[in-house]
């Protein structure tokens, strides 16, 4: 009896820590990847982006987020009437934006202040 006893006290243990490791990787976050990225989808990143950086007109990639959770943006360098560089450089800062999925959410994070926006009608993997 007492056999038994410890048998079902060690299932239910089992089962209550299995449930909340669930319940964890639902809260976590792991980078991520697009797994069809629509031309509406790919406005509503480029949305969020340019309200990161004060309404300024971002242009992404038709296949943004497809193959990377990681993005990069330079600001363009200023250029002359001809279309090159002004001194041939810049040194404008880079700015990053990861992907990420937590639970059934698709997370976009700007890197560079930590914020992160949850985006509607994304369907993204987890890659790692």
């Amino acid at each position: 009896m007492q056999k038994r006893m410890l048998t079902g006290l060690w299932a239910c243990a089992s089962l209550v820590v299995a449930s909340g490791c669930a319940q964890t990787s639902d809260t976590e976050l792991y980078p991520a990847t697009v797994v069809a990225l629509t031309n509406q989808q790919k406005v509503q990143i480029e949305r969020v982006i340019s309200d990161w950086f004060g309404g300024t007109k971002v242009t992404l990639a038709d296949d943004v987020f497809t193959n990377s959770s990681l993005v990069t943006i330079e600001r363009r360098g200023h250029v002359d009437s001809q279309g090159r560089l002004v001194e041939g450089r810049h040194n404008n800062q880079a700015y990053s934006f990861t992907l990420y999925k937590k639970g059934t959410q698709c997370l976009l994070s700007n890197d560079g202040t930590g914020q992160k926006i949850a985006l509607d009608n994304l369907e993204c993997v987890a890659t790692e």
